[in-house]
């Protein structure tokens, strides 16, 4: 082999010392790299796979709850919360485990799965769904303070006119009659000219009416 020219062995000495100084740096900066896409990668096939048992534990919510089977219902979904508890799915097949038990009178079960959503939910949305659901619930068990605590003021302004309506209910069964016309007159106010529920608010506002 050819011996290096003088010009050719100072480029070489300069690389060598570049490389002395930095060399080093690059190599992490690389690795870094490389972890963190691979981390990336990592991380969303985690994900799609965590989807994708959501959706398919969410089937055996869904088909439990078709059958009228409450107690499949829960220990599917309590599964569910167990596994994927910040998945969207799971609140939502808390939402169908507490219809499942109201409708099979178990107040006490349909009470905790709506409180799990409104302690867990990530969407307020829901969140909201299951408080309004919850108060009815706190309503049917003649817990009036901890119903219009669950009512005092939802994530989302969709839903302020349901809340000020349902609050309404609240005031109206528990016999505080001026305060149940307030919130009423409330939602009316809050709700759209072309809600069904404005018909109905002033039904519940004529019986209060009739209730002097």
């Amino acid at each position: 082999m050819a011996a290096f020219d003088l010009q050719e062995q100072e480029q070489i000495a300069e690389i060598k010392a570049w490389w002395t100084q930095w060399g080093k740096l690059l190599i992490t900066v690389a690795v870094a790299l490389l972890v963190a896409y691979v981390g990336q990668a990592a991380w969303k096939a985690y994900q799609q796979s965590q989807g994708e048992a959501a959706t398919t534990a969410y089937g055996t919510v869904e088909k439990a709850f078709q059958a009228k089977d409450a107690a499949k219902t829960r220990a599917a979904a309590d599964t569910m919360a167990k596994q994927q508890p910040g998945h969207a799915l799971t609140s939502r097949a808390m939402l169908l485990a507490a219809k499942a038990a109201h409708d099979g009178k178990d107040l006490d079960k349909a009470r905790t799965a709506l409180e799990w959503v409104v302690a867990h939910g990530n969407e307020d949305g829901v969140v909201d769904v299951a408080r309004l659901r919850l108060a009815a619930v706190l309503l049917d068990q003649k817990q009036f303070d901890a119903a219009l605590k669950t009512l005092d003021k939802p994530k989302s302004d969709t839903f302020a006119g349901q809340f000020s309506d349902a609050r309404g209910d609240v005031f109206a069964v528990k016999g505080d009659f001026p305060a149940a016309r307030k919130a009423y007159e409330l939602a009316r106010s809050q709700l759209e000219k072309d809600s069904p529920a404005r018909e109905l608010i002033e039904v519940k506002l004529s019986s209060l009416g009739a209730a002097k």
